[in-house]
């Protein structure tokens, strides 16, 4: 074990109302073995238990729809994708980048969701879609229906699964012999850099660096010949594997040199990860004692799965936070996992304009957009990440 953050809910556990919620463990382990080093949760907790009920969709934020559009430009350019191809999303959500495809004259697509209510909403916006879980028997039964997959995506998605080898199996059988496999996921050396611990929780098991990625698929018959650094998430990685051999591109092996140099495959580096959190939530509980003397109440502005997180691991509850404003319909009326903090949507800050409000901004990734949406509120804005304030201030 290389890191223990405090056990929560699981961090998309949003309930109707307060009530007792089962905590899981949160400890991260490092794989030891040479040339390896690659970084998971020691427990996984069951797959339907975090996605059946899933309130999270891709197409409230405007900034991550143009961020699909961007993507399939750039896979319909780099694979020559037309009116002929297949392409298949894994854990499509509300069918938000394969609408992209459709809309960019690739009518071919095809939803893998396991949440039945978001894929309701993909259905609806014409985008077909199974409610299921990737396995090797719905491999083949859509490879059976419509033919080898030219492209087979899943962003944020590759993070969350158990048995990854299976995984890489049931995509590798849906693609043709030329077939690609296109993931998004958080991206480790940016995860450790930027502190970002609160993008660790149950969902996302595992941590992915591009050494251990390498190795992996080259075990499972495929070739990972392409990494892309993307801004999404703090820090993300955009994964292109082949169902082939192919040229390898340079940036492969200059990231993982820059991996081993940041030294990502030692443990001291995750030891030094949590101290860092420690005095991170110390700095910030002092900001909120030091406000409240002052006479300022606090909100929060954004419900991300990664609040569960910052909030346990700095001891804030709802005594701290009254309220958290949040822009997606899905999530308001509902009470925050564990901390049971209202969330309700942003015309409640209208409401209390005037007092001497600071809103902590726990989508801190949309942390510009937000404060720049919100430019005539009279509150303070706070990132609690960093503790950058809306006047520019840094607590270090």
């Amino acid at each position: 074990m290389v890191l223990s953050l405090p056990s929560t809910p699981c961090a998309n556990g949003f309930v109707d109302k307060p009530q007792e919620q089962e905590r899981f463990p949160l400890d991260l382990q490092l794989c030891p073995a040479p040339e390896c080093g690659h970084l998971q949760l020691a427990a996984v907790v069951s797959p339907s238990l975090l996605f059946d009920n899933y309130v999270y969709a891709s197409g409230t934020s405007p900034s991550f729809v143009k961020h699909f559009g961007d993507y399939a430009e750039r896979a319909i350019d780099l694979l020559g994708l037309d009116e002929k191809s297949f392409v298949v999303d894994v854990g499509s959500n509300d069918g938000t980048l394969l609408r992209q495809f459709v809309e960019r004259g690739v009518p071919g697509v095809h939803g893998v969701e396991p949440a039945r209510g978001i894929a309701e909403i993909a259905e609806s916006r014409g985008v077909p879609t199974t409610v299921a879980f990737l396995d090797a028997a719905l491999a083949l039964d859509l490879r059976d229906r419509f033919g080898p997959a030219d492209l087979v995506t899943a962003n944020n998605v590759f993070a969350h699964i158990g048995d990854l080898a299976q995984a890489a199996s049931d995509v590798r059988s849906l693609l043709g012999p030329r077939g690609v496999f296109i993931f998004e996921v958080s991206y480790l050396a940016d995860v450790v850099e930027g502190l970002l611990f609160d993008t660790i929780y149950h969902e996302h098991v595992a941590y992915h660096a591009v050494r251990p990625l390498v190795r992996f698929f080259d075990r499972m018959g495929m070739t990972l010949f392409d990494v892309e650094r993307v801004p999404t998430h703090g820090g993300s990685i955009r994964v292109h594997v082949a169902n082939d051999d192919r040229a390898v591109s340079p940036r492969v092996a200059e990231l993982v040199r820059s991996e081993e140099e940041a030294a990502l495959f030692s443990a001291r580096t995750y030891e030094d990860f949590g101290e860092r959190i420690r005095t991170r939530g110390q700095k910030l509980r002092e900001q909120i004692a030091t406000l409240k003397h002052d006479g300022w109440r606090f909100c929060g502005y954004g419900a991300p799965a990664k609040l569960t997180t910052l909030m346990y691991s700095f001891a804030l509850d709802a005594d701290d936070v009254e309220f958290i404003v949040e822009d997606s319909p899905l999530k308001r009326g509902l009470f925050t996992p564990g901390t049971h903090i209202p969330v309700v949507g942003p015309e409640r800050l209208a409401e209390v304009s005037g007092q001497r409000y600071c809103a902590l901004v726990f989508a801190w990734n949309y942390y510009d957009n937000i404060v720049a949406g919100h430019a005539d509120w009279s509150g303070l804005w706070m990132n609690p990440l960093t503790l950058a304030r809306l006047d520019g201030r840094a607590v270090e």
